[in-house]
This record gives structure tokens, C-alpha cells and sequence, in this order.
């Protein structure tokens, strides 16, 4: 068994658990999604380099029906160049964005991403693309990244809490990318749909 594989089934097995941990009315099979979680605990400190703390905000159950989450990423072009921002902290580069928040529909997430990250106001123009991350970008939890076009409206650029720069990127001299983030290849299919080279991309 590949690492890849490997991660999609410990996916599979905590989503089975917080599902059956939220509807289960039997004790006894609280206690054994309990012991499968306890086991999952174990593999994933033996197998990965995951903190203590990062494998028990992991394992902590949902309350809900377990589904994949979402990200939401801008797509701004100026110059033939695509905006790009850095995290405080962190050497690489990504799309502005970042998870969707409850209450807010996608297009509503990445405007309010938006403004917190770069200090703009900005108008969607269209979907450019929905990512499986399982398919970019494998990690312990399963993303739908929508990435939308955005053109910037209104406002100015400060260092924030969030992200300490923003600058403009030819797509042949990108930087070191927050892969768990954005990759090249999506960077890559991004611009092709932006250009009109290829039709909106959805996994």
C-alpha cells in the first residue's frame, strides 16, 4: 500500500467514526468508535509526524455527518501577473484565501478572504475551478477548493495579523508555493482556464 493510499483510508475510517459518534444511540457502539479512534490515535503518532496536538484536534469529533470541507482561493491577475500572498511566519507563497466559514456562501467566503488578507474590496468575476485536494494536495482532512476569479476594486495593501506581503507573479517565474495550499500543476491549469485555453476545470 502506497502513502496515498494509506491516508485516503484513515480519511475514510475518522469520517465513518464521526459520523457514527454523532448518530449512534447504542453505548456499546460509542465504545467502539471510541476504541477506533483510540487505534487511529496510535497509527497516526507511529506513522506520521504529526505534534500531540495536531493528531488530537484531528481526532475530535465533528458532531455532524462527516463531508469534505472547503477552501476557497482568489485568482487576481494585473499585468498578466497573479497575486500572490505570504503568511506571516512562512517562507512560501499562495492564492489569497483560505477555509469557508458558516454562514457565508463561497463567493461571499472569498470576498471576506479577501479583505482581511490584502485590504481590498473585490468583485467575483467567475469560478474558474473546484479541486479535490485528495487529488492535488493529500493531507489528513479532505478539501473542495474553489478558486474564483476575482478582480480587486477599492482599498490598500498592509501588513496584517494573517500576511506579512502580497505581490504580483508572472506564471513562469512563480515562487516557493504553500503546496497544501496550491501546487504549480493547479497554478498551471488555473491560468490555462483564465486564458481561454481550456474550459473550467472541476474534479
Amino acid at each position: 500500500m502506497n502513502a496515498s493510499d494509506f491516508t485516503k483510508y484513515l480519511q475514510r475510517i475518522l469520517a465513518i467514526t464521526d459520523t457514527g459518534l454523532t448518530f449512534t444511540k447504542d453505548p456499546f457502539d460509542c465504545e467502539r468508535y471510541e476504541d477506533l479512534r483510540a487505534i487511529l490515535s496510535d497509527i497516526l503518532r507511529e506513522t506520521t509526524e504529526l505534534k500531540q496536538e495536531e493528531v488530537t484536534e484531528l481526532l475530535r469529533p465533528t458532531s455532524a455527518y462527516a463531508t469534505p470541507l472547503m477552501d476557497v482561493r482568489a485568482w487576481i491577475v494585473e499585468d498578466e501577473k497573479v497575486c500572490l500572498v505570504r503568511g506571516q511566519g512562512e517562507e512560501s507563497w499562495a492564492l489569497p484565501g483560505g477555509f469557508g466559514e458558516v454562514g457565508y456562501s463561497p463567493t461571499e467566503n472569498i470576498l471576506k478572504e479577501i479583505e482581511e488578507e490584502t485590504g481590498f474590496t473585490a468583485k467575483v468575476e467567475r469560478l474558474l475551478a473546484v479541486f479535490d485536494t485528495n487529488r492535488f494536495q493529500l493531507q489528513s482532512k479532505q478539501y473542495a477548493k474553489f478558486v474564483f476569479e476575482c478582480k480587486l476594486l477599492d482599498g490598500r495593501f498592509q501588513e496584517n495579523q494573517e500576511i506579512a506581503d502580497l505581490q504580483f507573479f508572472s506564471i513562469d517565474q512563480l515562487p516557493a508555493l504553500s503546496e497544501k495550499r496550491i501546487t504549480k500543476e493547479q497554478m498551471e491549469i488555473l491560468w490555462q482556464v483564465y486564458q481561454v485555453q481550456r474550459e473550467q476545470y472541476i474534479d
